[in-house]
């Protein structure tokens, strides 16, 4: 925020690594953030499996949290972009509650396409003086949302963090601290989440499953 750049980070987990896996314009997404943290297990498990050490995860829904009770302090200006209708409301009325003194720019839930000339003038209007903006479109449309938008939007970071808009507004339940401890939150998730999460996670546990018994059976 002090460079007076513009940034987006990614936090990957494996329902964007399996995107990353198949679908180059994810790929080239990722790797043109300023930093993508290590979301899920399967990073690590990737990360070690090609004679890597990460430190540590960095989840998006818990670094939503530490920014917002870092930034009260200092001032920072959060955006909420994203979520079903009511859920970016509901989360910032939350985070107020937990965090006082947080500062809120504002909240905007975009319908789910491809925005006019016009609502992309009133979204960057929104959005003009805030530090943080947190992206919730669903992996990997955020990323690349993100992407495409760093350095358009007068905001110096922007943050694609998923699910994290539900979990702590209240719309879904968020893993327990025990079951994203051993990494089994991709798990937790599958299974309340409905029928659309399942599915979906069905697909990519598979895609990234394979992808690390490929990297096993090379090393």
């Amino acid at each position: 925020m002090r460079d007076g750049g513009r940034h987006y980070f990614c936090f990957c987990e494996a329902s964007l690594l399996s995107n990353v896996l198949r679908d180059p314009s994810v790929a080239q997404a990722v790797n043109g953030s300023t930093a993508t943290f290590p979301d899920g297990i399967a990073l690590m498990m990737l990360a070690r499996l090609r004679g890597h050490r990460l430190p540590e995860r960095v989840p998006g829904p818990s670094f939503l949290l530490w920014a917002c009770e870092h930034g009260v302090s200092r001032g920072w200006r959060h955006f909420f972009y994203g979520g079903a209708p009511g859920v970016a409301d509901r989360l910032a009325a939350e985070l107020e509650r937990r965090y006082p003194g947080l500062k809120v720019a504002g909240t905007f839930c975009p319908p789910f396409r491809d925005l006019t000339p016009e609502e992309e003038a009133d979204v960057a209007r929104r959005v003009r003086g805030a530090d943080l903006m947190w992206i919730a479109l669903g992996s990997p449309r955020q990323e690349l949302w993100a992407a495409q938008h760093c350095g358009k939007l007068d905001v110096p970071v922007l943050l694609p963090v998923g699910a994290a808009f539900d979990f702590h507004s209240g719309a879904r339940p968020w893993a327990p601290a025990w079951v994203r401890r051993i990494g089994m939150e991709w798990a937790f998730r599958m299974f309340t989440g409905g029928g659309r999460t399942f599915r979906r996670n069905v697909r990519c546990v598979s895609i990234v499953a394979m992808h690390l018994l490929q990297e096993a059976f090379r090393r």
